[in-house]
């Protein structure tokens, strides 16, 4: 009876161990507090990478609920930004990123940036957290 459960215990740690080898990476989100884009203002999502290796990441811009740009998951290769921009509508509205990564969220830098156009002077930018 003994030998029974030792076998059974080994053949359950060896189905949780391919379990755990066949999951996906971990995903943490860092989002930016809002801020007001307004036509002809841009607004950009600006996410680097600092860490050592390549990750997936996921970066959305945000506004009242609706999803204005979506990157879907890309590469993002060590010390390397990625960044993706709209205009602010006619009436203005509140917007904000949203950045899923892989592993933890302390191997990047996420910010939103809201510059008038077509000067692009007076950048306001804020980190995400």
């Amino acid at each position: 009876m003994k030998m029974i459960r030792i076998m059974l215990a080994a053949i359950l740690m060896l189905f949780v161990h391919a379990q755990a080898e066949g999951q996906s990476p971990q995903k943490e989100q860092l989002i930016t507090p809002t801020l007001w884009a307004k036509h002809p203002d841009h607004f950009a999502c600006n996410l680097t990478n600092v860490d050592h290796e390549t990750h997936v990441v996921q970066v959305r811009i945000i506004s009242n609920g609706e999803v204005l740009e979506d990157s879907e998951e890309i590469s993002l290769e060590p010390k390397h930004t990625t960044n993706h921009t709209v205009q602010g509508s006619h009436e203005g509205g509140p917007i904000y990123c949203e950045f899923t990564v892989e592993g933890s969220k302390d191997m990047y830098r996420g910010a939103a940036k809201l510059y008038p156009h077509p000067t692009g002077t007076d950048i306001t930018a804020i980190a995400a957290q």
